[in-house]
Parts: structure tokens; C-alpha cells; sequence
């Protein structure tokens, strides 16, 4: 499948009328492939605010979906981009964080794909804070996620048998 998809986009790239010097694709898990390409003509493929990349993205799956007829996911990613706005997006995650240590206040994110939500998730999680988590709240494109803070509980002992 590798071959047949790397096929796939070869050719939908050389229809693009932009140079590409290379691309590989990866089988990184079960049916999501990730296609890596390298150009100098990058901008023209990712700009504006990665609009481009999106709308690429959508219509080469649906070129390999009808070759192949399997549902699969693609991420591509042109010069290491992605890892870039990984970068920046866990940089922003990490002072949002801290800014919810200092407030003691919920903090409501920007909107974000479903894709980098789930990555936001990943990096508070990984975070070293177990009284940090997030939430998700609202439905289909109003999803919004939230950075939050554990209420922290007093109990009182009734009974005076602990004091």
C-alpha cells in the first residue's frame, strides 16, 4: 500500500506545476500514513496559515481513498513544518499551563482541529502536574478546549476524631 499510495502522490504533485524534490511515505500506524515531502516551493503549498496544506491534504486523500478503496489518514508534512507547529503549539501549550498555576482560573483555548486537540491533551498530560487536565466542551466545529485546575477539597472532620 506504501508503494501504491507514494505512487498516488507523486503524480498528484507533479500535476501541481511545483517542484518537489522528494517524497517518502511511512506507514506509521494502522492505516495513517504520513507523506514527507521536501520542496523549495513549500510556501506555495502551505501558505496561507496552512490553508493550503489543509485543502491538499483533503483532496489527496480522497485521490488515494478512490485508488485504493480504503479509509485511511494522511499527514503530510513539507520541510518539517508540522514538527515546527508542533514546537510552537507545545511552547504555547507549556505558558498556558503555567498561566493556569498562577490564576487558579480555567483558561478557554483558541479552536483547534480535532488533530491538535488531541495533541494538547498529550502535552498536558505529559506534563508534570497531576492537579493540571483538560476538557473538551461543546460539539462537532464549536469544540472548544479548556486547561483547567483540580479543585482542591477541605474536609472538615465532623466528629473531631482527627484533630
Amino acid at each position: 500500500m506504501v508503494d501504491k499510495i507514494n505512487s498516488l502522490t507523486s503524480d498528484f504533485f507533479n500535476n501541481f506545476w511545483v517542484k518537489i524534490e522528494s517524497i517518502e511515505v511511512k506507514n506509521e500506524e494502522n492505516n495513517i500514513f504520513l507523506i514527507k515531502i521536501k520542496s523549495p516551493e513549500s510556501w506555495l503549498l502551505i501558505w496561507p496559515n496552512w490553508k493550503n496544506l489543509d485543502n491538499i491534504t483533503n483532496i489527496l486523500k480522497l485521490i488515494i481513498k478512490k485508488n485504493i478503496i480504503e479509509t485511511i489518514k494522511i499527514h503530510i508534512e513539507i520541510n518539517d513544518y508540522i514538527k515546527s507547529k508542533d514546537d510552537r503549539l507545545k511552547t504555547f501549550i507549556l505558558d498556558k499551563i503555567k498561566i493556569v498555576e498562577k490564576s487558579w482560573k480555567d483558561l478557554m483555548l483558541p479552536y483547534y482541529s480535532a488533530y491538535d486537540r488531541k495533541k494538547i491533551h498529550s502535552i498536558v498530560a505529559e506534563y508534570k502536574n497531576d492537579k493540571i487536565y483538560t476538557k473538551s466542551i461543546w460539539e462537532w466545529n464549536q469544540r472548544r478546549l479548556y486547561i483547567c485546575k483540580i479543585d482542591q477539597k477541605i474536609t472538615i472532620d465532623l466528629d473531631w476524631d482527627d484533630i
